[in-house]
């Protein structure tokens, strides 16, 4: 599983699950971790795109932003957050939120995955 529980370079902000996630929510992380970005060879969770996975009574709120605004596959990524986890037993509705605070940067890729993305051909 490559979900980032280290501290980024953004300082005040740390992508992953944290002390306080719940099992739960753990596993609703791993399974967001299971979906690629549509344009570069990593999941949506290496990319640093998912920021928070809450759930309170079988609802769940993701958290995410996007590197960039505009970019033509917003809907398709939320389409398959919500397509992986409305079959979870427990899960009753699912929420995306798009947030835009910290604004997302490569600072937020673990190395390992810049260099997944530098031997697939894309420059950082």
């Amino acid at each position: 599983m490559s979900i980032n529980t280290a501290p980024t370079n953004t300082d005040k902000f740390t992508l992953g699950p944290d002390e306080e996630t719940s099992t739960f929510e753990q596993e609703l992380w791993t399974l967001i971790d299971e979906i690629p970005d549509p344009h570069i060879p990593v999941s949506l969770v290496e990319m640093g795109m998912i920021y928070e996975v809450n759930e309170t009574d079988g609802d769940v709120t993701v958290e995410m932003t996007f590197p960039c605004m505009g970019c033509p596959a917003y809907e398709f990524i939320q389409t398959d957050i919500k397509s992986i986890l409305r079959p979870v037993e427990g899960v009753e509705s699912v929420t995306i939120d798009i947030v835009w605070d910290p604004v997302w940067s490569k600072d937020m890729l673990e190395p390992e995955v810049q260099e997944k993305m530098r031997n697939a051909g894309i420059s950082l």
